[in-house]
């Protein structure tokens, strides 16, 4: 985790990783965020997992209920949530995390044509709002998701790529 530094500045930064990475990634930038003000979450893996994040709030000797007062959770299961959640205002530059953007896409219920005009409008909306505050997307993309993926790498202004270490084949001699 040293290697990824949290994000301060105002910037659309993209963090792409294996599961159990962006959990721990998502769990340490949440809770270094919230030492110092209140940080929004939104989720649309439904994967966010608040004792988890109790845990490394209490790890670090943070006072638990004062830090988890300033985490605003919000999940979205459909495109439309999401991008609903996006436009909507946030006060004070409030940095912003996006856990599994690419998840509430996947909805074969919506047409192909309209879920790329609403990751348009997700993507603008994430934009504007990195113009005032941190905004950090973290994702584990599926091969089917890999033209969303392209554009949201065109937008983001950072981009972490992690990969997961492929096992060592012990090599045999013939």
């Amino acid at each position: 985790m040293e290697l990824i530094t949290v994000p301060h500045s105002p910037t659309l930064q993209l963090l792409i990783a294996p599961s159990a990475f962006q959990r721990q990634a998502a769990l340490t930038f949440i809770a270094e965020l919230a030492q110092t003000g209140p940080i929004r979450v939104l989720d649309g893996g439904n994967r966010f997992d608040v004792l988890s994040l109790n845990r490394e709030l209490r790890r670090r000797d943070l006072p638990l209920y004062t830090a988890l007062e300033r985490v605003q959770v919000a999940r979205a299961f459909t495109c439309y949530q999401m991008t609903t959640m996006l436009e909507q205002p946030i006060p004070g530059g409030i940095p912003t995390l996006v856990l599994n953007l690419l998840t509430t896409f996947q909805d074969e219920n919506a047409p192909l044509p309209e879920r790329l005009r609403l990751l348009e409008t997700c993507l603008y909306c994430l934009q504007k709002t990195a113009q005032h505050t941190p905004v950090l997307l973290i994702l584990h993309p599926q091969p089917a998701e890999e033209p969303f993926l392209a554009r949201i790498r065109e937008t983001a202004d950072r981009v972490w790529v992690f990969e997961s270490p492929h096992p060592s084949v012990q090599l045999t001699l013939l």
